[in-house]
C-alpha cells in the first residue's frame, strides 16, 4: 500500500507531551560549598549569563523563523490511545489525500489506501453474478408467478456506495477545528473497528410496469351490469342482457412492491398482488322481475271500416317503440302526416266545429289513448291539446286530439329507464289499447286518472244556414249544439291495495260552444232563391245573388218592406226543434288483464266524477287548434 505523503513531520507529528521537557541543573552543584566565595560568584554570574543569551537567541528563532510552535494545538487521542496536540493546519492535511483510509470495506473488500477509481473497480469485478440471483415472483390467487426481468436494465450503485464510503471521516472545506477533531476521532477509530459498505442493484423499472400489466391485465375486469334492450312485442318483455361479476387486480401495488424489493437489494422474495371481486348490482333475472306492464287505457271504437283502419295503421306504427331516459315523443314527429301514401283512409274529421271527412280520421283516439298511458306511467307531458267538443270515447278532459303541423301530443320519458309502448287495435272487438311498459312502481302502487266537469250553463244558440240546393220549406239540422264545458283532471296515486295514497292535477280543458247548425232550403220552384234571415231563419221574398248574399229587386237594400216576389211561393217560417243536449260521455270499457312476466296488478280503467267541479278553474280556455288546409282539421 501506498502510504501518505502528507503525513505530519516526524518531530511534530510523533512527539509526546511527556517528551517536551525544560534543562535541569543537579541542586547538588548549586548548594555546593565554594572555597573562595568570589570564585563562585562568578561561576552563578556566567552561568546566568549564559542562559540570559540562550533565551534571548531561542527567541530570535522562535518568533523569526517558525512561529508554527506558538500556534494554538488541539488535544487528539490516536488508535492505541496515545495522545498528541495538532495545530489547525496538521489536522486538516492528516485528514486529506486522494486514498481510504484505513478500515474502509465494501461489499467484504478491503480499500483501505486504494483510490476511488481502483475501489470501483475492485467492487465491480465481484458484481458479474448478481443478475442470476434476481428471483421474484408475483403471488396470485392462490398461485406464485415468477417475474422474468431479462428485458429490464440493471445497474450496480457501485460507484455510489465508493464516493459514499471515501467520504467518510471527510471534513468540509469550512470546517471547524472542534469539527476536524471530530473526524480525526472518526478516521483513528477505522483502525480498529472497520467500516463496512454494501453496493445494490438499482433496476430501471421503465419497463416493470408493461411486464406486470402483461401478467395480470387479463384477470382486471370490469363488473358487467344487466342491461335492458329491445322490446319484444311477442313476450311484452325487455330484451335483458346477462350480468357478469368482475374483479379488480391492484396492479399498481404490486408493480410498487416489487420495485421496493429490488430497490432494497433484495432479489429474491415472493409478492402478492391484490385483488378485490366486484358483484353486479342485479342479475338478468332480478332486472327482468323490476320490468313490466306499468299502465295501459283502452277504448271502443265505431262501426266505420275507414275509421278503424286508420287506428290500426297509427297503432302499428307506435308498437314497439322504446323511449329511452331523458329522451322526448312527438305523436306528429313520429307518426307523421296522415296522408294516403302513408296508408290512411278518409273518415270523420272535425273542421271548424263540425264533422267533416277528412284523410285520417279517427286517429285522435289513439293519441287520446296515449295521452293516458303516458301520463299514468307518470311521464312528463309537454303538450296537449283537447277537442273543440268532447270525446264519446274516453272520460271528460281525458282525450288528447293531434292535428299535423297544428296540436301535437308530446312527452318526455323523465325517468332513469326505458318506457317501450305497445299499442294495439282488435277488429273483432273494435277496440283500441295502448299501454307503456317500463320500471314498476314501487311497491305496488300505480296511477289512474280521474276528471270532473260539465255544463258551464252558457246556451250554445243555434246558427241557420241556406241551402241553395235544397226546396225552401226544407229544414233539416247538419250539426247538432254542443254546450259549453270545462273539465280538470287529476292523476291520482294509489298504493296496492286500492288506497289513494295523493293527488295531483295534470291538466285543464275548456270546450267552447258550437251552435246547432240548422239549414234552411231556398230553392223556389222556378228556380230562382229565397231569402232568409240568418237570425231567425225565417224566408224572405227576394233573391240570392252569386255571391249568395241577399237582394232586393227594387235595389233597396232593406228587407222589412220588400214586395213579394211573383216567382216566390211564400212559405212559412220553419219551426225548428230545440237541439238536445249532448248525451253524458259513456264510461270505457275496462281494461283487459295482461299477464306479463312478472305479474303486474291490472290498470284500472279511466273514469269520470259524474259531479261537475263545485269550483270551476280559473284557467283560461285553452284554444282548439286553428285549421289549415293542409292538415284537414282536427282528426276525431
Amino acid at each position: 500500500m501506498k502510504k501518505n505523503s502528507n503525513k505530519p513531520k516526524e518531530d511534530l507529528g510523533t512527539r509526546e507531551i511527556s517528551e517536551t521537557r525544560a534543562p535541569q541543573i543537579s541542586p547538588e552543584k548549586i548548594s555546593a560549598p565554594s572555597k573562595s566565595g568570589s570564585k563562585v560568584k562568578i561561576i552563578v554570574g556566567v552561568v546566568a549569563g549564559v542562559v540570559a543569551i540562550s533565551a534571548v537567541v531561542a527567541g530570535c528563532v522562535f518568533f523569526g523563523k517558525d512561529k508554527k510552535l506558538f500556534e494554538q494545538k488541539y488535544h487528539v487521542l490516536n488508535s492505541d490511545g496515545t495522545a498528541m496536540e495538532l495545530t489547525e493546519e496538521e489536522l486538516r492535511t492528516s485528514l486529506s489525500g486522494d486514498v481510504f483510509f484505513q478500515g474502509v470495506k465494501i461489499d467484504g473488500i478491503d480499500v483501505s489506501g486504494k483510490t476511488k477509481e481502483e475501489a470501483v473497480k475492485l467492487v465491480s469485478a465481484t458484481l458479474t453474478d448478481k443478475p442470476s440471483e434476481v428471483n421474484i415472483k408475483l403471488s396470485y390467487d392462490g398461485t406464485e408467478y415468477p417475474l422474468d426481468i431479462s428485458t429490464l436494465s440493471l445497474e450496480s450503485n457501485a460507484q455510489e456506495i465508493v464516493d459514499e464510503a471515501f467520504s467518510y471521516a471527510r471534513p468540509a472545506e469550512d470546517a471547524t477545528p472542534e469539527q476536524l477533531v471530530e473526524c480525526y476521532g472518526q478516521m483513528q477509530g477505522l483502525k480498529t473497528n472497520a467500516k463496512e459498505y454494501n453496493t445494490a442493484f438499482t433496476v430501471k423499472t421503465d419497463g416493470l410496469s408493461e411486464i406486470i400489466h402483461g401478467m395480470f391485465d387479463e384477470y382486471n375486469q370490469e363488473v358487467i351490469e344487466a342491461e335492458v334492450g329491445e322490446f319484444n312485442i311477442e313476450t311484452l318483455e325487455f330484451d335483458i342482457s346477462e350480468s357478469q361479476a368482475g374483479r379488480e387486480v391492484d396492479i399498481e401495488k404490486a408493480i410498487t412492491d416489487t420495485k421496493a424489493l429490488l430497490d432494497s437489494g433484495t432479489y429474491t422474495g415472493v409478492v402478492t398482488v391484490d385483488f378485490e371481486d366486484k358483484e353486479p348490482e342485479f342479475s338478468s333475472e332480478e332486472l327482468k322481475s323490476q320490468y313490466g306492464l306499468i299502465s295501459s287505457s283502452d277504448s271502443l271504437t265505431t262501426s266505420d271500416s275507414n275509421r278503424n283502419s286508420n287506428i290500426d295503421t297509427a297503432c302499428k306504427k307506435l308498437d314497439g317503440l322504446i323511449i329511452q331516459p331523458g329522451e322526448s315523443f312527438s305523436f306528429n314527429g313520429y307518426v307523421g302526416r296522415r296522408t294516403v301514401e302513408a296508408g290512411y283512409k278518409t273518415a270523420g274529421v272535425i273542421i271548424g266545429g263540425k264533422a267533416e271527412k277528412g284523410i285520417g280520421g279517427g286517429v285522435c283516439q289513439v293519441s287520446s289513448m296515449l295521452f293516458q298511458s303516458a301520463a299514468k306511467a307518470n311521464l312528463q307531458i309537454d303538450e296537449r291539446h283537447c277537442h273543440e267538443w268532447p270525446s264519446t270515447y274516453c272520460p271528460i278532459g281525458t282525450d288528447a286530439t293531434v292535428d299535423y303541423g297544428s296540436a301535437d301530443l308530446r312527452f318526455t320519458n323523465n325517468t332513469d329507464y326505458p318506457i317501450a309502448i305497445h299499442a294495439f287495435y282488435v277488429d273483432e272487438e273494435t277496440k283500441v289499447t295502448i299501454q307503456m311498459y317500463g320500471h314498476l312502481f314501487e311497491d305496488g302502487k300505480y296511477i289512474d286518472l280521474v276528471s270532473s266537469g260539465g255544463y258551464t250553463g252558457e246556451d250554445a244558440g243555434v246558427k241557420y244556414e241556406a241551402d241553395p240546393e235544397v226546396p225552401v220549406g226544407t229544414v233539416y239540422h247538419s250539426h247538432p249544439a254542443h254546450n259549453p264545458q270545462s273539465a280538470v283532471c287529476y292523476k291520482v296515486w294509489y298504493d296496492k291495495d286500492g288506497n289513494e295514497i295523493e293527488r295531483e292535477k295534470l291538466c285543464y280543458s275548456y270546450y267552447p260552444p258550437i251552435p246547432a247548425y240548422v239549414d234552411v232550403g231556398i230553392l223556389n220552384p222556378d228556380g230562382s232563391l229565397a231569402v232568409m234571415d240568418p237570425e231567425t231563419g225565417e224566408l224572405i221574398d227576394g233573391v240570392v245573388d252569386e255571391n249568395g248574399e241577399s237582394s232586393d229587386p227594387s235595389g233597396d237594400s232593406s228587407t222589412s218592406d220588400t214586395t213579394p216576389s211573383s216567382s216566390a211561393t211564400p212559405t212559412p217560417t220553419p219551426e225548428v226543434t230545440p237541439t238536445p243536449e249532448v248525451t253524458p260521455t259513456p264510461e270505457v270499457t275496462p281494461t283487459p288483464e295482461v299477464t306479463p312476466t312478472p305479474e303486474v296488478t291490472p290498470t284500472p280503467e279511466v273514469t269520470s266524477d259524474p259531479t261537475p267541479d263545485p269550483n270551476p278553474p280559473e284557467n283560461p280556455p285553452e284554444n282548439p287548434p286553428e285549421n289549415t288546409p293542409e292538415n284537414n282539421g282536427e282528426q276525431a
